[in-house]
């Protein structure tokens, strides 16, 4: 047996992937996260609104969507508590707004500066991308900056804006940040429509067939053709077991699904796990990683998942046809993200600037007491806020993230979703490129 160690770039964060080999293929694998910073631990003992300044810090990529999980967290336990607050629609779709715009442009920003570079990689192992010199990269590039700037008109800022509050929202946009947030959108659409997809939006997302889109010329349709090539239809299949906890505009409740069977779930079956870590053994450990999972099953989290749950005819047909392969994977986050840019033009188009941007709870924060639970389906996947508060100061802070659920380390038994990926491939560099299939954050992972 030999095991080789290699950092993995290209991600979020930074991590390492060992193997263990036998008669040249993967027989485990470990994935391992060096990058503690202690949040969790920083919010013990500190003020209930500290939360959602220190949250946000977690991530710089989904630092909206760890603000939104936190305010979240925080009504609940208002309402457990007795008091439901009243959130206006305008304030909801500003939070989605904000939260969309953060999906939108993690999903072009991973698909175009580390699935296709990757995928050029793994046809050549000299190849070494220049962004500089590919002017798709820099039109990606822009089209990245215009989807936070559309975001930014509510939050303020990218990335760690505190945009929101118990009860609403901090902004109250005004007619002419509307229009310059749908400009930006429509600056998105633009480059999506002749890059990404190669079609107008509306004829993309009618198509319920893979040959539909394999069939025009765009970078999707390129990533695709790669893939088939170095055979990721096939390469890269897990559990088919999929999980998606928070609320979506394409989904009612909280669901899982095993293949295409669909049924509903439950936070209170989550459970996660310090195996593995240095949490639980400072010497026999070797990642800051937790793990989790439902009903004792490793689930994925993330787009596949979601559009799995809501039954998106797309990729149902390429779930059909591939199964959840790296190739089904890679475009379910292409597909969601187109959307999620049609749904946001419509949300924008409806925002009710004459509604309440906040309503002030009743109770006094600093005097609460109780636990509360905050659910989000971030860009990478489901994401859980759990606060325990005593007269406004916080006892206990947990965050489980997306990557956690997929990218955690079981045992030979019981792999994780990503390690039984992983195990029996032939190619480090392929065994890389379906790490990098499930958007690797290391840096919410180990907050």
């Amino acid at each position: 047996m030999k095991i080789t160690k290699e950092i993995i770039e290209r991600i979020e964060g930074e991590a390492t992937l060992e193997l263990e080999w036998d008669n040249e293929q993967v027989t485990f694998a470990k994935i391992k996260f060096f990058n503690y910073r202690g949040i969790e631990e920083i919010l013990k003992k500190r003020p209930l609104l500290d939360a959602l300044a220190l949250t946000p810090r977690v991530c710089g990529i989904c630092s909206h969507s760890h603000a939104i999980a936190s305010v979240l967290a925080i009504e609940s336990i208002f309402e457990n508590q007795g008091e439901s607050l009243h959130v206006s629609q305008k304030a909801n779709d500003i939070r989605e707004i904000a939260l969309n715009a953060e999906k939108i442009h993690n999903h072009i920003k991973w698909y175009f500066f580390s699935i296709l570079p990757e995928l050029k990689r793994v046809a050549d192992p000299t190849y070494h991308g220049n962004a500089y010199k590919e002017k798709q990269w820099f039109q990606a590039q822009n089209a990245i900056m215009e989807s936070l700037k559309m975001g930014a008109h509510f939050t303020g800022q990218w990335p760690h804006g505190s945009f929101v509050m118990a009860g609403g929202v901090t902004c109250d946009p005004l007619q002419s940040d509307v229009v310059s947030a749908i400009g930006c959108l429509d600056s998105v659409i633009s480059f999506c429509e002749e890059h990404f997809y190669g079609m107008p939006l509306e004829e993309f997302l009618s198509f319920d067939s893979a040959l539909q889109i394999m069939s025009v010329p765009s970078a999707l349709s390129y990533g695709i053709d790669e893939m088939l090539k170095q055979g990721f239809d096939r390469l890269g299949r897990s559990y088919d077991r999929f999980l998606a906890l928070g609320k979506s505009y394409m989904y009612e409740g909280s669901l899982k699904a095993s293949k295409t069977a669909v049924l509903g779930a439950d936070v209170k079956y989550v459970q996660e796990s310090l195996e593995h870590t240095f949490f639980e053994d400072k010497h026999k450990g070797y990642t800051y990683s937790k793990s989790a999972q439902y009903k004792k099953s490793y689930c994925e989290v993330g787009p596949l998942a979601r559009l799995m749950v809501a039954k998106e005819p797309l990729m149902r047909d390429f779930h059909r046809r591939f199964k959840d392969a790296a190739l089904t994977r890679v475009v379910a986050r292409a597909v969601e993200c187109a959307h999620l840019i049609a749904r946001t033009k419509q949300l924008l188009s409806k925002l009710n600037l004459k509604e309440p941007s906040f309503y002030p709870p009743k109770k006094d924060i600093h005097s609460l007491s109780g636990e509360g639970v905050g659910i989000i389906e971030a860009p990478r996947g489901t994401l859980i806020h759990q606060v325990d508060v005593r007269n406004g100061v916080i006892e206990l802070y947990n965050i489980i993230t997306p990557t956690v659920w997929n990218l955690g380390n079981g045992n030979r038994e019981n792999p994780s979703t990503a390690q039984k990926a992983i195990i029996g491939l032939n190619s480090f560099t392929k065994a890389d490129f379906i790490l990098k299939s499930f958007d690797v954050c290391s840096v919410c992972t180990t907050q």
